[in-house]
């Protein structure tokens, strides 16, 4: 009896011991099992986004011309200060607009910058604000200056140095950390409007009578500017609905009001053509799109125009400055070479800009 209990307490139980190892073989197989489904679709979206990269770059974007400048914040003229700012908002890109006021496009992007925005794309708002700074303000440019103190008119730093320089300008000079630029020749802005079908701006009787003015002037002087005859507006005051040389002459009218109104005018414009993007067919972009990259230089690469897809498909509001306002207590002279600038505190004006775009995220 001690014997058979003995033989009994050393038996191996065979059948548990193989379903253990069964166990284990499957839980293994289940991994790889699971491993394999994900690297198949992380290929597939490797695939997906590969070929959305090449659908945007060679069908969407193929025509934009794109330019490389520095990325060394210091020769942007980004200070400490706007960098810390920069990293306390995370989520608000600043990118230079330049209008170049050539009276013919035939796609270069060179000489003074007739209009100079700084556009901030707000995904922590859901917000585009464009913040206008008169061409004409004095600012110290620097060494690439054509006179010795250093400071002429902002709009001429796009001529001295492209748009680097003028990034760099506008950055030193209002303490702002813009990296990135669009150009776009003002003579192209028609095309622009076409292609969204037209803006819709209210206009007053003597807009009317100079914008007309300025499309007979375009067509006698250089009608290779015009896109389309350089058909005068027939309508009367109210909201009118502007092809894109109407749009362009509208821009273009300088003998009403001062040049803070004139920008006002050039940014209702660009603000009309934003507020037209939610009423276009996500299906109608692609083609939109193409229609504009030719028109357009710009240092953005392809996945930082990607990234603000987002904002654009889900909606956003629009906001506007324009600089001077009465808060920088602005006045004109004449400065260097006898040139005619508008005088301000650009200090005071670059936190004015920096609290406008950052809101409860401003730094001081």
């Amino acid at each position: 009896m001690a014997k058979g209990k003995q033989r009994r307490d050393n038996f191996e139980d065979i059948s548990s011991y193989t379903s253990k190892r069964a166990l284990y073989r499957n839980q293994k197989k289940k991994k790889r099992t699971g491993l394999k489904v994900f690297l198949g679709f992380l290929f597939t979206l490797c695939i997906l986004v590969g070929g959305l990269l090449v659908y945007a770059s060679t069908f969407m974007l193929g025509g934009l011309k794109t330019t490389t400048i520095t990325k060394d914040k210091t020769e942007l003229g980004i200070s400490e200060q706007a960098q810390a700012q920069t990293e306390s908002a995370q989520g608000i890109t600043n990118i230079a607009l330049f209008g170049v006021d050539a009276r013919s496009y035939d796609g270069t992007f060179s000489g003074r910058s007739d209009a100079i925005m700084v556009m901030s794309i707000d995904n922590i708002h859901g917000k585009i604000k464009l913040t206008s700074i008169m061409r004409d303000v004095r600012v110290y440019i620097g060494e690439q200056c054509g006179y010795d103190s250093g400071y002429d008119k902002l709009n001429h730093a796009y001529a001295y140095g492209g748009p680097e320089l003028a990034i760099k300008t506008i950055n030193q000079n209002f303490g702002l950390d813009i990296e990135d630029y669009v150009t776009v020749n003002f003579s192209a802005m028609a095309e622009i409007v076409d292609a969204f079908g037209g803006v819709d701006i209210e206009l007053t009787d003597d807009e009317i009578t100079q914008m007309n003015k300025n499309l007979a002037s375009l067509a006698s002087s250089s009608p290779e500017s015009l896109a389309g005859n350089g058909e005068p507006y027939s309508g009367s005051a109210g909201v009118a609905h502007l092809n894109g040389d109407q749009a362009v002459a509208y821009g273009r009218i300088r003998y009403i009001g001062d040049d803070n109104e004139r920008v006002e005018r050039q940014q209702e414009v660009l603000s009309a053509l934003l507020e037209k993007l939610p009423t276009i067919s996500k299906l109608e972009y692609p083609g939109l799109i193409s229609k504009l990259a030719p028109l357009c230089e710009t240092s953005l690469s392809m996945d930082k125009i990607l990234s603000f897809a987002p904002i654009v498909l889900n909606g956003f509001e629009i906001e506007r400055l324009s600089i001077p306002s009465e808060e920088e207590g602005y006045e004109s002279g004449y400065a260097e070479g006898g040139g005619w600038m508008w005088l301000y505190d650009v200090d005071v004006a670059g936190a004015h800009i920096r609290r406008f775009i950052y809101e409860d995220k401003f730094v001081g």
